[in-house]
């Protein structure tokens, strides 16, 4: 079917709706063998794309991923170009598509997966467009630089896992939760969830739930990162503080180490921290996955939602060993008021990561208070 064709039968709409789905994907690093470029697009739809949009495109350049999965990648592309131009002579692949994977297959490959940035796109709630409206503008970018690698510097906290989408999935939906909150991350990692906190801060302004981009009257609240790990603070700040990163421009956020065994050892140091945040919101995603730091992470819950003005723990937990996830119930129930609510995985982030390790893993979120909450309506 030539070009014309297809624009006739509507295919040039359908692939400007659905293939910036692939940079989504490219960007997130998604293996190609999940991609998929339907038959009915154009040689040109899906050339142009492949070259405007993706090799040429300014972010993609600045903030690449790793040379390892744009190997693979490109493979792909270039197969499928060449599936779709058969045998008609103004099907011409530009030249700068082969040259670029000639000199990603003549680099050396790495016995280790290299670290890599990663793009992730995510669309917030606006009440002026349809929920079906898949225009480029309406997405915002979340870009970190992670370690591809289960653990890395003796440490899983340089990549990000499956609760903390989750998790995000479920702040964009009741976005009210945190929009005009200061909010405290337990375990903060690659900074991904501060990113997107950030970023709903400064959408909203201090009075009106209405989006906007608008100059505040009043700077948005504190955002409070912290993790127990030094190398991993230090990379949660280097992706907070991207440019790329509408974080990049939140004049409030403030990095602490964080040891929740000082719940237990130093508890008035660590009590004396928490009264003096201003945060009514305490997150965390992954963070129950060891036994031996569930007594540690209980404490420092139990101290942080009773310090201060009332505070709500959100805390996202995958389920990788039921005895483990059955062991910390048992405890925080002993000392606060615990509720699981209902969320989503079908979302813009989950479908991205479809070859992690803990891809087809349940997670939960939990609602934690010290009392019943009076601005937590989220069920």
């Amino acid at each position: 079917m030539s070009g014309s064709a297809t624009r006739r039968a509507g295919g040039t709409f359908d692939a400007k709706k659905y293939l910036p789905r692939v940079v989504h994907a490219y960007s997130a690093l998604t293996p190609p063998r999940f991609l998929k470029i339907p038959s009915i697009f154009s040689f040109s739809d899906v050339h142009d794309f492949f070259l405007i949009d993706i090799l040429l495109d300014d972010h993609l350049n600045k903030y690449p991923p790793a040379r390892d999965y744009q190997r693979s990648f490109w493979k792909w592309a270039l197969e499928k170009l060449e599936s779709l131009s058969g045998d008609e002579e103004d099907n011409e692949i530009d030249e700068r598509m082969y040259q670029h994977y000639t000199t990603l297959i003549s680099s050396v490959a790495n016995a280790l997966p290299s670290d890599s940035y990663i793009t992730h796109y995510w669309k917030p709630l606006d009440p002026t467009l349809s929920s079906d409206v898949e225009v480029e503008s309406t997405y915002e970018m979340i870009t970190l630089l992670e370690s591809r690698a289960t653990i890395a510097a003796g440490t899983t906290g340089l990549r990000t896992w499956r609760a903390s989408f989750a998790l995000a999935q479920f702040l964009v939906e009741h976005t009210d939760l945190v929009a005009r909150r200061a909010v405290l991350e337990l375990g903060s990692g690659t900074g991904f969830l501060g990113i997107l906190i950030a970023s709903l801060h400064l959408r909203f302004d201090s009075t009106s739930a209405v989006p906007t981009d608008c100059s505040r009257s009043a700077d948005p609240p504190t955002i409070y990162l912290t993790d127990v790990n030094p190398c991993v603070l230090d990379r949660c700040q280097h992706n907070i503080k991207l440019p790329c990163n509408r974080s990049s421009s939140h004049p409030n956020i403030e990095y602490r180490l964080l040891d929740w065994c000082d719940a237990i050892f130093s508890r008035d140091s660590l009590a004396s921290f928490f009264a003096n945040t201003s945060a009514e919101i305490i997150l965390g995603a992954d963070v129950v996955f060891d036994p031996a730091m569930v007594p540690p992470l209980v404490a420092t819950l139990s101290v942080a939602l009773s310090q201060g003005r009332p505070r709500v723990a959100l805390i996202g937990i995958t389920i990788r060993n039921q005895a483990t996830i059955s062991y910390f119930l048992q405890e925080i129930e002993k000392a606060l008021m615990v509720v699981e609510v209902q969320h989503t995985m079908e979302d813009s982030f989950i479908s991205l990561t479809l070859d992690q390790v803990d891809a087809e893993l349940e997670v939960k979120i939990l609602k934690i208070t010290k009392v019943a909450s009076l601005f937590f309506s989220a069920s």
